[in-house]
């Protein structure tokens, strides 16, 4: 995908392929799962991008933790703005 990615903190939908296994199942079984995750986008490096769903004060104000998607970028099909 060359797709740029967009600014930290912007909405995004992301479409990506889920590898998957089977066992004593056909052939024809073993095809990935076409998925989407929807979040803010926080993070992107070379291998992976990181979605947040939910993000919010650890009770003490301190640190910010949250509800977090790591994508490998090999996986990823797509994304758009929301």
């Amino acid at each position: 995908m060359s797709k740029r990615w967009p600014k930290l903190q912007t909405r995004i939908s992301v479409t990506w392929d889920d590898p998957c296994g089977v066992i004593n199942q056909p052939l024809a079984d073993a095809i990935p799962a076409s998925c989407w995750t929807e979040g803010r986008l926080v993070k992107v490096t070379p291998g992976y991008i990181v979605l947040a769903s939910s993000q919010y004060a650890d009770g003490r104000g301190e640190t910010v933790v949250g509800d977090y998607t790591a994508l490998p970028i090999g996986v990823v099909t797509g994304w758009r703005r929301l």
